[in-house]
């Protein structure tokens, strides 16, 4: 039986992409191919978005133990190779460069022509500052990560499903919090450019554990609202911590802080599974286009951001163009290669 809230979070945590990436144009944090003077609000946003990257690796992980079911585990290889692998590759060889493109224009006044930036984008390997216009997966790592952590953990779960395994102790309101102290363990662990590829595989794990009984999302879905409730305060504790002292590395915040991440993703998936198991016309359409709109919208996002940032000096609705443009056309590219059969799996989709 399909669970139509996983596709439902699934698509919300994808088009929540665009109002979060179109904030890293205006935030105060970190860099990004292209800025602007720091936006509050968009600050806030930034900061308050830890949930939307797990939670993508916590349906992938749930979405595993459904298509393990109905499927080999060579079939399934297969599969991860094809709607994974392949699209990555092209993304980087081809959706990719652009961002870096634009960066150099706009970070180091660069002229030169796209075909010239593309000799040196791929020649040139010294300089892996990715928001300065250097060689990148950019937002492709989500795939490539995703590919890894599925192939990786593949033995365990066959090993768990033949044993028709399910963890008794995530039946129990607070002993599905317990994963808390395992991801605070995890995100000790060595990452990459500050992604973090055994944390994600933690998430991914515990998708897998939770989707192993209808009884445990029931469960979750039956305490939602405390789990809601424990997610907005550890929030505001989280933002007040930020605009303080500043994000904390000790163990100890670091066990706060993933309680606080894991009891979000608690809240949503309770949530999802209480009002949003149900077809609608909306889920419908865009389940299929989620991965191709996330190949493409960061490109189209930089470079519409681009242009935007130059010709309209209003903060705000300089953001909604950006936002509501960059997912125009992102919609509209995905409206083309669906009926392009030839490229059709180039971005993931069935040929």
């Amino acid at each position: 039986m399909r669970k139509d809230y996983i596709d439902w979070l699934r698509n919300i945590g994808i088009l929540y992409l665009f109002p979060y990436h179109t904030a890293r144009i205006f935030d105060d944090i970190n860099p990004f191919y292209i800025k602007h003077e720091p936006y509050i609000m968009a600050s806030l946003l930034v900061h308050s978005s830890f949930w939307f990257m797990p939670l993508l690796f916590l349906l992938a992980g749930m979405s595993s133990l459904y298509a393990l079911r109905r499927r080999t585990a060579s079939v399934f290889v297969k599969e991860r190779f094809l709607r994974l692998l392949v699209p990555f590759i092209i993304g980087v060889l081809v959706i990719v460069p652009p961002q870096g493109y634009y960066a150099r224009r706009f970070h180091l006044n660069e002229q030169e022509g796209y075909g010239t930036f593309l000799i040196h984008y791929f020649t040139d390997l010294s300089d892996w500052s990715e928001y300065a216009g250097g060689i990148s997966p950019a937002h492709l790592w989500f795939i490539l990560f995703l590919f890894l952590i599925s192939l990786g953990l593949l033995p365990l779960m066959r090993l768990l499903l033949n044993k028709e395994y399910s963890p008794k102790w995530m039946n129990h309101p607070i002993g599905v919090l317990w994963p808390f102290i395992g991801l605070a363990l995890l995100s000790s662990l060595p990452d990459i450019s500050g992604k973090n590829i055994f944390l994600y595989a933690g998430y991914f794990f515990l998708g897998f554990l939770l989707a192993t009984r209808d009884a445990i999302i029931d469960t979750i879905s039956h305490y939602r609202k405390y789990y809601l409730a424990a997610a907005f305060c550890g929030a505001f504790v989280l933002l007040v911590e930020i605009y303080t002292v500043g994000m904390q590395t000790s163990f100890i915040c670091t066990l706060l802080h993933s309680l606080i991440y894991w009891v979000a993703l608690l809240a949503i998936l309770g949530f999802g599974r209480k009002h949003l198991n149900k077809k609608s016309k909306m889920m419908v359409y865009f389940t299929p286009a989620g991965f191709p709109v996330y190949i493409l919208h960061q490109t189209y996002l930089v470079m519409i951001g681009y242009y935007i940032l130059k010709g309209v000096p209003n903060d705000f609705i300089a953001y909604l163009l950006i936002l509501f443009l960059s997912l125009a056309a992102s919609v509209a590219t995905y409206e083309l290669v669906r009926r392009v059969k030839p490229i059709r799996f180039l971005f993931g989709l069935k040929a």
